[in-house]
């Protein structure tokens, strides 16, 4: 008995590492949900993968251990919710594994030191076709940020942004995040780094025939100063529709 003492001590620990792990796996997901929500481009899922992955380990962990346990209602309590645990890590590999089939996975070049509003308009006949990557489709914007593209709206995407230098080197660009960009000291005073910022989507109107993506890039204290942000693009930019179906 004595010999199995420091194993169910070690069950109730993997134990009670996956009930944090739960908790902070659910919170890390609804930080997403929200992030998508905002139309936010380059959400970061690192953190969601990493706690997935911990989660199983802990749980596949937890099943020789439980043996250890004396008394048989702590082994089912204990089985119980590692099993629940198991079934919310399956639940979300195979909600992620639904998403990462059907998303459309961008990549989108932008011309080095662009800041301003960034325009994708679908279905243009005067549109590139956007090249095939290994991982991602890519798509150049031209000098002026307004791209056309043969390609209809995508349901749902995974997006990326880098700068694209003359001699080809790339930069990535972050995404400001979910939310309001909150005029603060620190954001003033940011000027070296640039993100992208408030995706957003405009479907046809009877005054306004194209579909349209809008995203706004620049450094913090750019984006606070950018008025053009939110107003309609059919007043802002009424000829950028020419041509579209």
């Amino acid at each position: 008995m004595a010999l199995h003492r420091p194993r169910e001590r070690w069950f109730w620990t993997v134990t009670v590492s996956n009930a944090v792990v739960c908790l902070l796996l659910v919170g890390s997901i609804w930080a997403l949900l929200q992030a998508l929500g905002a139309f936010a481009a380059g959400v970061n899922d690192l953190p969601a993968i990493i706690l997935l992955g911990l989660g199983i380990i802990l749980t596949i962990s937890s099943w020789p251990l439980a043996k250890s346990v004396s008394s048989r209602r702590k082994r089912f309590s204990g089985h119980t919710f590692n099993g629940v645990a198991c079934l919310l890590y399956l639940v979300v590999l195979w909600f992620a594994g639904t998403m990462w089939l059907h998303a459309t996975r961008r990549l989108f070049l932008v011309p080095a030191g662009y800041q301003g509003e960034l325009y994708v308009i679908h279905d243009s006949p005067e549109g590139e076709q956007a090249r095939l990557g290994l991982k991602r489709t890519e798509y150049r914007f031209p000098a002026d940020g307004v791209l056309r593209t043969t390609d209809p709206t995508p349901q749902s995407s995974s997006d990326k942004y880098e700068y694209i230098y003359p001699d080809g080197r790339l930069q990535n660009i972050k995404d400001a995040g979910p939310g309001t960009l909150q005029d603060t000291p620190e954001n003033r005073a940011n000027t070296k780094e640039v993100v992208t910022y408030f995706a957003r989507f405009s479907s046809r109107t009877a005054s306004y025939v194209c579909d349209l993506e809008e995203i706004s890039i620049g450094t913090r204290p750019f984006l606070l100063a950018d008025k053009s942000i939110r107003r309609d693009p059919s007043i802002t930019h009424p000829e950028m529709c020419h041509g579209a179906k």
